[in-house]
């Protein structure tokens, strides 16, 4: 059974509970390579299924709703009232459904598998999405040999922008591939959470060094054959985010006073710095000096903004095509965007400042409360302190990860990123990783004295 403390009351099998974990997170960061193969038919039965599979655990399980962030339930209750005043009330309540059902099933993963178990139905399903896109990628390259559209589409002979392709076959001609989610900044963003929960699982010695390393290789080859920018400066950030952590953590709590100040300092300058030389940067990471077309869809965004500054348009989410003040709205070479290419004007422009300020909230705290799990010393049941576990680097990376590439994507408030943060929003609410209980369900590991593979060979 699963290890249910302390919020679970009932019982689910733990297959059960990393089966819906690892299937839920694959399916999510699988994009559009669901309505792709399936049609959007086919993939909302898909979605569906999952989502039921999901609720059925949750009422079997019976989690307590007392240890759960707030500020997650106040933000979305902020969404439910701007239904009073939405430009487009059927999508408002529609999307916010939506968003409700994937916090329910986040809230039945995070209650029913530890934090290792998680960290295990992460990287399963994301090692499956990166491996099969490059796989998928490969044939289109090496048998199809030109781009092919969507199931559901039929283009015939027009002449369609790249974007609208499911793969461009660029795999061997020096362009940026798409894979599965039909995105490369997506698929890069899935190669580097891939490299953060292996290193993770690695250092727990929940994985052998040469399959580590392989699926680090793996990880390293879909970063390198997607170039994301955006990407690229979160694997920079998660780097530094790590070595700080870490470094905070070798002092105990009442000597950190004088390192937090050092901290914020070195913050304060770095995003100076950042503000100051965003275009030169911009730049020098080939996007230009608006972000390549972002700076023109964020002007749009905060004209938007402007009329309804206070209480926002109306919670969406993701933008619908069928509305023509969305639709209309962001337009480059031929592709319309439906989104702002920004979580946070996102959330401005559908909620309002009041919405903004509720949501920032959601973050900080999720933040928080990752960066506790880093740095915070646990203690056994004798108070004595707990060695340290790598797995609780986990929650701050990956959110790390996810806030970056939310200034340059709106992914942040639906689908993959929607859940993956609210499961570590809510997990982290229900136990920090250094006082959960060593549980059964955990797995095997490889003992501490035996993890040669560190810096030997495997014997």
């Amino acid at each position: 059974m699963t290890n249910t403390w302390p919020i679970a009351r009932g019982t689910v099998p733990e297959r059960e509970a990393f089966a819906l974990g690892a299937t839920t997170l694959f399916v999510l960061f699988a994009g559009d390579a669901v309505p792709n193969t399936l049609t959007w038919v086919g993939a909302g039965v898909l979605w569906a299924l999952v989502a039921a599979w999901g609720i059925t655990v949750l009422v079997r399980a019976r989690p307590s709703m007392v240890r759960t962030p707030w500020a997650l339930w106040v933000f979305l209750g902020w969404c439910l009232v701007t239904v009073l005043w939405s430009h487009w009330r059927f999508a408002t309540i529609s999307s916010l459904v939506a968003q409700v059902i994937c916090v329910a099933v986040a809230f039945t993963i995070a209650s029913t598998l530890t934090w290792r178990r998680i960290a295990d139905a992460l990287s399963l399903a994301l090692r499956w999405v990166l491996m099969l896109s490059l796989v998928f990628e490969a044939v289109v390259a090496v048998f199809v040999r030109h781009p092919i559209a969507p199931i559901w589409t039929d283009y015939g002979d027009a002449d369609i922008p790249d974007a609208f392709y499911f793969s461009r076959a660029e795999l061997f001609t020096g362009g940026r591939i798409q894979g599965l989610p039909g995105n490369a900044n997506l698929l890069a963003m899935v190669a580097l959470l891939v490299a953060i929960v292996v290193a993770v699982q690695f250092a727990e010695g929940r994985m052998r060094r040469n399959r580590a390393l392989g699926w680090l290789l793996v990880a390293a080859v879909g970063f390198v054959l997607t170039r994301s920018s955006t990407v690229i400066a979160a694997a920079v950030v998660v780097a530094v985010v790590a070595l700080v952590a870490i470094w905070m953590r070798r002092v105990p709590t009442e000597r950190r006073t004088p390192r937090y100040l050092l901290l914020a300092v070195g913050a304060v300058v770095v995003a100076v710095a950042g503000f100051l030389l965003r275009g030169p940067v911009s730049e020098m990471l080939g996007k230009g000096s608006d972000a390549t077309g972002r700076g023109e869809i964020w002007g749009k965004v905060l004209g938007l903004i402007e009329q309804h500054p206070v209480g926002g348009w109306g919670w969406i989410g993701y933008w619908w095509p069928a509305i023509p003040t969305l639709a209309d709205l962001a337009h480059r070479k031929g592709v319309t965007y439906l989104q702002a290419h920004d979580a946070y004007l996102d959330v401005w422009m559908q909620t309002g400042i009041i919405g903004l300020v509720l949501f920032a909230v959601y973050v900080v705290t999720t933040l928080s409360r990752s960066w506790a799990c880093a740095t915070r010393v646990g203690y056994d049941a004798s108070f004595r302190p707990r060695s340290f576990d790598p797995v609780s680097l986990l929650p701050l990376l990956v959110v790390v990860a996810l806030l970056v590439q939310s200034v340059a994507e709106s992914r942040l408030l639906y689908q993959g990123n929607w859940v993956l943060f609210a499961l570590i929003a809510l997990k982290t609410r229900i136990v920090l990783t250094g006082e959960e209980p060593v549980s059964a369900g955990d797995g095997p590991r490889t003992p501490r004295t035996k993890r040669e593979f560190r810096w030997a060979g495997t014997r």
